[in-house]
């Protein structure tokens, strides 16, 4: 079985959960999964009681624990606060560089095109990330990169997640419970008396159409390759 290097590029510790049983699933497979997170995370509270920077730090623990229960071979923290994506002049950069050193076969990244997307995060990532995995094998973007000995590269298929048209679905019944301990991981992301796990799964099953919680994770993939996760 071909093993595929798959980079998972996210705004935010905890998003990774969404995609949780597929990289549980692929990790389990054999494939050498990295999550690269664009921010700390440090705004992402209600509680006053806790400074920016103590957030940061602990969600950079709970990531690294929910890493550790997924399977991931690596974390890469682009280090960027919270709610500031949209206005980095150099995010698109930072990911053409992380494409083109990590030389991903697949990238997994969040759909910049979602309806009704209120998180300038989420926006602004997924934008960079999807033109990244389309134009990183251009080296006339970011021709400095080539200078630096750091080679054109272009993944085989990228995976978008949240995706509104999904036209991928993935069964991850046999990583749904690394999946919930993953979220359970993300303990600061608690909110409303309930643990950031209980509120993803009502989440889930709210948007449900039928208010059935399945076991499964749906993407948008967009090169139509042979890798069939």
């Amino acid at each position: 079985m071909e093993k595929w290097n798959v980079l998972v590029i996210t705004a935010h510790p905890d998003d990774e959960v969404s995609c949780g049983g597929t990289l549980a699933k692929l990790a389990e497979q054999g494939h050498s999964v990295t999550i690269a997170i664009a921010t700390n995370g440090n705004r992402g509270t209600q509680d006053t009681s806790v400074k920016p920077e103590q957030l940061a730090q602990t969600r950079e623990r709970e990531m690294e624990e929910a890493a550790r229960i997924l399977g991931v071979n690596r974390v890469i923290q682009l280090g960027f606060d919270d709610g500031t994506l949209s206005e980095q002049p150099d995010l698109k950069e930072r990911i053409f560089r992380l494409i083109r050193n990590e030389k991903p076969d697949v990238v997994i990244t969040l759909d910049a095109w979602k309806k009704w997307e209120f998180h300038p995060d989420h926006r602004a990532l997924g934008l960079a990330a999807a033109e990244a995995a389309y134009l990183a094998d251009s080296y006339g973007y970011y021709p400095k990169h080539l200078e630096e000995g750091i080679q054109p590269w272009k993944p085989r298929e990228v995976y978008l997640l949240w995706s509104d048209e999904p036209n991928y679905t993935v069964d991850v019944t046999d990583t749904w419970e690394a999946k919930l301990q993953a979220a359970d991981s993300h303990v600061s992301q608690g909110s409303g008396g309930k643990t950031f796990k209980e509120n993803y799964l009502r989440h889930v099953q709210s948007a449900s159409k039928d208010g059935e919680l399945r076991k499964t994770e749906s993407f948008r993939k967009i090169y139509g390759s042979s890798y069939l996760i």
